[in-house]
């Protein structure tokens, strides 16, 4: 069970499932009709983002999530410290959609399945298709969490030459 309340002891999804419908409605995108089937999909989005490097620290150590935090500041403006961002609600709902269709956290199996090799001059070697287990990569992630991932996390950041 969804509980999307960070007050509240045993809280685990910054999205509901009425926050997923109302997103899917809105973008046009399609989620099961039945919330057992929803549910999943929220919980796979929020094991995506718990992985994430986030700005900031959280707000009481004892909170399961990453979120809410501290020490977070947006366009020059301080997140509330017990506020979950609204960008990240969005994030947990595109993430339970992509869920649908992608496997957001594979296990490791120690790197893709080689179907060829050869050795003439440089070496050549062929990766079966979908045998990777790394975890997917969302260019539009990093925009729409812009301000609250650290570095590291596809961050851009100045480097000067002294």
């Amino acid at each position: 069970m969804l509980i999307t309340d960070p007050t509240l002891p045993g809280f685990n999804s910054y999205a509901s499932v009425d926050d997923l419908r109302q997103f899917a409605i809105t973008r046009g995108y399609h989620v099961p009709e039945s919330d057992d089937e929803c549910e999943p999909l929220l919980f796979q989005a929020m094991d995506y983002l718990t992985g994430q490097n986030w700005r900031g620290y959280r707000s009481s150590p004892e909170q399961a999530l990453p979120w809410p935090r501290s020490g977070v500041i947006v366009d020059g403006v301080e997140v509330a410290a017990d506020r979950i961002p609204s960008q990240l609600i969005q994030a947990q709902c595109r993430l339970a959609i992509e869920a649908q269709e992608t496997d957001l956290t594979p296990s490791f199996s120690g790197g893709g399945e080689v179907v060829a090799e050869s050795i003439s001059g440089a070496v050549s070697v062929q990766y079966a298709e979908g045998s990777s287990a790394s975890p997917p990569y969302f260019p539009w992630l990093t925009g729409l969490l812009r301000g609250l991932l650290g570095s590291g996390a596809g961050v851009n950041f100045d480097v000067m030459r002294g």
